[in-house]
């Protein structure tokens, strides 16, 4: 029991150095390299996914990098064992053909046959797999075509797939830029129920020709039923009017525009991603992407709000450029947050937190200059994993220097594409005596006073339900007595 209290070698702590609880030091989230040392070579990490293929979890990554974990094998795809520190590629890997490779999206589905790991991206195939080109699986194995029947004459890419159950047995929901998907007329919306291509309603409007995409899907319910959010670069869903975000009313079974126009800056500027977040008023969904107004009118947004009702530009009076390539929510020890990175969004250097309505950088310094390519640094994908908070990008290092003060923050630490927050463990509740999920309750308060009783004024360890010792100290005497009945009077 005594491994579960954490707060307990604190109070130890406490005693033993004489010092108030003002004055104690806490824990603080920070910088966790690992990942990215050697890291990557060249390009940019995306999209990352956990999958067991039998053998064990292992983290998978993907993007344009190349040199993945230091070894020039393990280009575009690779995977990362924590339990040997180890990279390593999947069979033959990804071939890339005559143009630029890169990953887009890694998603593990169960078809029916037994889960596999979903590979979407730009490349001439997978493993050197015939039929692979751009979207295939990994089936622990060996690489699989999906017959999506892509070719690199013309770049056709999958940006995001979900696993929906819809009314007619769960399937994979696709999102890209293709006109065309195994055979199937789709325009940027299509199904994959393991063997053949549907559609899903007539697809986007694609004025711009490849140009126009779904970039990302969210399954959420506002209040006025389920739907599944589409956002990407686009002026139409199934011949309905909606620019840049819209949503499948999944009863009505129809694509529908909703809230107020998010009018872009520019023609090409797009939308990227989706969160659903609860910043204390209550759940709601956000979107991330490139400059737009809300209602085409007032300030420029890179994030904004929907709770259902109206839309709602977040970072009120910030001035944020470029572009937002990820959303994602965690808890750092503090509570859940809203976290965002980005491409040229040098004011909040490229990761930032969202912290009473604004934006702030990262443990103070987000990531940094220089990059592993091109002219500056910049990130592209998050991933929760555990107690970590994993960003991918072309970056180099990651703290250094506020970016809005040019003051220092620390010493940079290199890190080559991939870093994570190590967030802090929830504190630990005193009043949990007994370690049931009822924290704090009457069977908390017998349990200790038993154990108390049978145990005062002996050495820890002692007692059959918890440990009384509850200071820490080794011995279980009236300051443990008087430590346990305030957590109880407090809660916790």
């Amino acid at each position: 029991m005594q491994e579960q209290h954490g707060g307990r070698r604190f109070v130890a702590c406490v005693a033993a150095c004489g010092i108030g609880l003002g004055a104690s030091a806490q824990c603080m989230p920070s910088w966790d390299t690992t990942l990215g040392t050697p890291g990557i070579s060249g390009g940019y990490i995306e999209p990352m996914a956990l999958w067991d293929d039998g053998t064990g979890m292992k983290f998978y990554v993907g993007g344009s990098a190349t040199g993945i974990g230091g070894s020039s094998a393990n280009n575009y795809l690779a995977r990362y064992d924590p339990s040997t520190g180890a990279w390593s590629r999947l069979g033959t890997g990804i071939q890339q053909g005559t143009t630029n490779a890169y990953i887009t999206r890694i998603r593990p589905w169960d078809d029916g046959t037994g889960e596999k790991l979903y590979v979407a991206g730009q490349f001439s195939s997978a493993g050197n797999v015939s039929g692979s080109n751009s979207f295939a699986a990994w089936n622990g194995a060996t690489w699989e075509s999906l017959g999506a029947g892509f070719t690199q004459a013309v770049v056709r890419t999958t940006y995001d797939m979900m696993a929906l159950d819809l009314g007619e047995g769960e399937k994979l929901y696709l999102a890209g830029n293709w006109g065309t998907i195994g055979g199937v007329v789709a325009n940027g919306l299509a199904t994959f129920d393991g063997e053949s291509y549907g559609t899903w309603g007539n697809g986007i409007g694609l004025p711009q020709g490849a140009n126009a995409f779904v970039a990302e899907l969210a399954d959420w319910d506002d209040g006025s039923g389920r739907a599944i959010y589409a956002c990407g670069r686009f002026t139409s869903v199934d011949g309905v009017a909606a620019t840049n975000v819209a949503r499948y009313d999944v009863a009505a079974g129809a694509w529908e525009a909703f809230g107020q126009r998010l009018v872009p800056d520019g023609s090409l500027n797009n939308m990227t991603s989706w969160a659903v977040f609860d910043d204390g008023s209550g759940p709601a969904l956000y979107v991330g992407g490139q400059q737009f107004r809300v209602g085409g009118v007032g300030q420029k947004y890179n994030v904004a709000k929907w709770d259902g009702t109206n839309w709602t530009g977040v970072g009120a009076g910030q001035t944020i450029s470029g572009r937002v390539t990820d959303l994602a929510v965690w808890d750092d020890g503090s509570g859940p947050a809203l976290y965002m990175v980005g491409t040229a969004t040098y004011e909040v250097n490229y990761f930032a937190k969202l912290v009473a309505g604004q934006w702030v950088p990262v443990l103070g310094s987000g990531v940094n200059n220089p990059p592993v390519d091109g002219s500056f640094a910049s990130a592209f994908g998050l991933f929760v994993w555990d107690d970590r908070l994993v960003v991918g990008g072309n970056f180099t290092q990651v703290g250094g220097f506020d970016p809005v003060t040019g003051a220092g923050v620390g010493t940079p630490i290199p890190a080559r594409g991939l870093a994570a927050v190590l967030g802090c463990p929830p504190e630990a509740c005193l009043a949990d005596y007994n370690g049931t999920p009822d924290a704090g309750d009457i069977l908390d308060f017998l349990d200790f006073m038993q154990d108390f009783s049978d145990c005062t004024n002996m050495a820890a360890p002692c007692g059959q339900f918890g440990d009384p010792d509850v200071n820490g100290d080794t011995v279980i005497d009236i300051l443990d007595f008087l430590d346990f009945l305030q957590a109880f009077s407090d809660g916790c």
